[in-house]
């Protein structure tokens, strides 16, 4: 068991003592168990498992931001993070549609404003598929 700690801007989502998590970073999804290597990454649009027990599991929906592993203690600190089950679907439906309307006329965007865009349509779409909604 370990100490995991998710962190969002509004405040703690969740916190406690874990067997594993499971996370997608920029080096693709990993599996955290206990005295894991130290290890500081980008976490990606994902899925995040919790898993207190076998028989106690948590699926987080988590957005942008970074993962801190430390052996005996891990936090991810996201921009958002919320249970799979409470994803906003409306609200990611209307930001991949201003993404993609932006991104249709990208040649009057700036590279930071396409890569916002990008980023944000990147989100939505996974958040999306994270919350069973297929083809938009």
């Amino acid at each position: 068991m370990y100490h995991l700690e998710v962190v969002t801007p509004e405040g703690y989502v969740f916190k406690g003592d874990v067997e594993q998590a499971v996370i997608n970073t920029s080096d693709g999804e990993i599996g955290i168990l206990e005295n894991h290597m130290l290890l500081l990454t980008n976490v990606i649009p994902g899925k995040l498992r919790v898993e207190k027990s076998p028989e106690d599991i948590e699926e987080f929906a988590t957005t942008y931001g970074i993962i801190d592993i430390r052996g005996d203690k891990v936090i991810v600190l996201v921009e958002e993070a919320s249970p799979i089950d409470k994803i906003d679907v409306e609200k990611e439906k209307s930001l991949l549609k201003k993404a993609e309307e932006q991104l249709a006329n990208s040649e009057k965007l700036s590279l930071k404003e396409i890569e916002y865009y990008e980023k944000l349509r990147d989100r939505a779409l996974t958040l999306l598929e994270l919350a069973g909604v297929k083809h938009i």
